[in-house]
């Protein structure tokens, strides 16, 4: 039942394609950015966060991780390729996860058509350890959905309780490729 379940799973994320329209493409404020509808999440379970694989020095360079402040300080064995969102003559769109002891965070990057990184934005997270915070995405055409839920354990007055807050954020992907907030 395992194998099939993860079979599904492999099947499904191979088979993910991205789409982009547009009329003229000489201009870039004629492109409409479209992907396919998509939840980014993070289930730590998952045979791809059990053992990783990493990237390479040639893919840290090319991707140019180090002028991702929130990444530049992540040594190669933290960061790991995702998926693959657009690919097309425009740019492109990725997920890079870092994947430390206790946290696993999804960024998305894009990059323009000569492969110069545009913009990132973390869309997935898993506190693993403390289960304080969780965030999670939704891609729909050229719109990312951030949605952040926080835990807390106790209230005011210091008593146990469970509690949560959640706050969504919505993303417009622009012709550009940049994550614009709505």
């Amino acid at each position: 039942m395992k194998r099939i379940y993860f079979s599904a799973i492999l099947i499904s994320i191979l088979t993910i394609s991205c789409q982009t329209k547009s009329g003229d493409k000489n201009t870039a404020e004629e492109l409409h950015v479209e992907l396919n509808e998509d939840k980014l999440n993070i289930k730590p379970d998952s045979p791809n966060f059990k053992e990783p694989p990493h990237l390479s020095i040639a893919q840290y360079d090319s991707l140019q991780i180090n002028k991702i402040k929130d990444l530049k300080d992540y040594d190669i064995s933290y960061l790991s390729m995702g998926r693959t969102l657009l690919s097309n003559e425009n740019g492109k769109i990725i997920t890079i996860q870092v994947i430390t002891d206790g946290e696993i965070t999804e960024y998305l990057l894009s990059y323009d058509r000569n492969g110069n990184l545009v913009d990132n934005l973390i869309v997935a997270y898993e506190d693993m350890v403390e289960y304080y915070s969780q965030i999670t995405s939704q891609i729909n055409s050229n719109k990312v959905i951030i949605q952040t839920v926080n835990f807390s354990y106790e209230n005011s007055k210091g008593e146990e309780v469970e509690l949560s807050d959640t706050s969504t954020i919505s993303y417009s992907i622009s012709p550009e490729l940049k994550f614009i907030a709505d």
